[in-house]
């Protein structure tokens, strides 16, 4: 590596570091990552999301140089249209890391991303990051570059692909930084129509659409709703779709989406604070945890034994050891009881009690 590319990555690595022991969340972290970026590559528009470790879609970040006319047909491309390196095929790709130029072999009018999106800005090349692992994914980033800085170069993207592990771990940490506060919010509900913008909305919504809100957005509608809402109607069959997205000041939201039977071009949005079940795997998501792992662990969660785990599993009690000393290292804890402490009494357990009735045998 040159003597300023490894001085540029340094710096990129150390200011990302520097966040991460600040125990900043995520919306400074996500500031920090752009940074970070700008320091090993050179783009001109970007967007780093986090994205429901379920549903795959997005639940916030934030967003530098696009225009909020871009952000409409940015989602409908990713979710409905054919084109090259869309996320959900990246994040199952041995490689994270992705240019427009080198999938369409330079003929980027070859992608309708390119033509309805990039083109109009003056875009030259798209660098796409998953930030994640082989069987999840934390965030995605989208790095969008003007013409006359011509496309990404092969020294630039070897520094990238060496950020993405540092980036990732980082951005767990701070994903897993929330605590579950009780929340006061009642449920409101939004109707979206096939444009996705408002034709209803309950009293309250607007309140909770501007917390959901990103600097960058093209409506009242925030993005993340757009696209839970976009997913839902174009499904090939009618569906219910549960996501979760996290609000400005750093709560989580549970998403509901519903077609209206009747009228193809309603969509309803129920909006209310992320339930305690919500929250688990986003949880569990930012200690990097394996399948097996997290099976393990939602298993501790139901007070199962070694024993009892093994048998359910079909795997031997040494084997639950071997995998529980992964988790305890994943999470910087020491024992289950610290484990459990962690999910639920430092995070969960507050909103949880918030939603449970105290039955009173003297109040009926």
């Amino acid at each position: 590596m040159p003597a300023m590319s490894v001085e540029r990555f340094t710096r990129a690595r150390d200011l990302l570091l520097a966040a991460d022991r600040s125990d900043a969340g995520f919306d400074v972290i996500a500031a920090e990552i752009v940074r970070a970026f700008h320091l090993i590559t050179t783009f001109s528009w970007c967007a780093v999301l986090t994205t429901d470790p379920d549903t795959f879609l997005p639940s916030g970040g934030v967003i530098e140089g696009f225009p909020p006319e871009a952000c409409t047909p940015f989602w409908d491309n990713e979710l409905l249209d054919p084109d090259f390196n869309k996320f959900n095929v990246l994040a199952r790709s041995t490689d994270p890391v992705a240019t427009l130029a080198d999938a369409v072999d330079g003929a980027l009018e070859r992608s309708p991303r390119f033509r309805d999106v990039y083109a109009p800005l003056g875009a030259a090349d798209e660098l796409r990051v998953v930030f994640g692992s082989e069987r999840s994914c934390v965030a995605i980033g989208a790095f969008v570059r003007a013409e006359r800085d011509g496309t990404f170069t092969r020294a630039e993207l070897d520094d990238v692909r060496r950020l993405v592990p540092i980036v990732t771990a980082v951005l767990r940490r701070a994903v897993g930084r929330f605590h579950a506060r009780a929340s006061e919010m009642a449920p409101v509900v939004v109707m979206l129509d096939v444009d996705g913008e408002v034709a209803h909305m309950s009293v309250g919504a607007r309140q909770v659409l501007a917390e959901l809100a990103q600097e960058v957005e093209p409506s009242e509608v925030p993005t993340s709703v757009r696209a839970a809402a976009t997913r839902a109607r174009w499904a090939r069959t009618p569906t219910n779709l549960v996501t979760r997205v996290r609000g400005r000041s750093g709560e989580w939201m549970r998403l509901h989406v519903t077609p209206m039977e009747g009228d193809a071009n309603l969509v309803a949005v129920t909006i209310e604070p992320a339930h305690p079940a919500d929250l688990v795997p986003i949880l569990l998501e930012s200690y990097a945890l394996t399948q097996r792992e997290t099976e393990i662990v939602l298993a501790l969660a139901r007070g199962l034994s070694t024993k009892e785990i093994g048998a359910e599993l079909c795997i031997s009690a040494h084997t639950v050891r071997d995998h529980l000393k992964a988790i305890y290292e994943k999470a910087d804890v020491s024992s289950r009881g610290e484990l459990i402490a962690s999910l639920y009494s430092n995070h969960i357990m507050e909103r949880f009690h918030a939603a449970v009735s105290v039955y009173s045998p003297g109040s009926e």
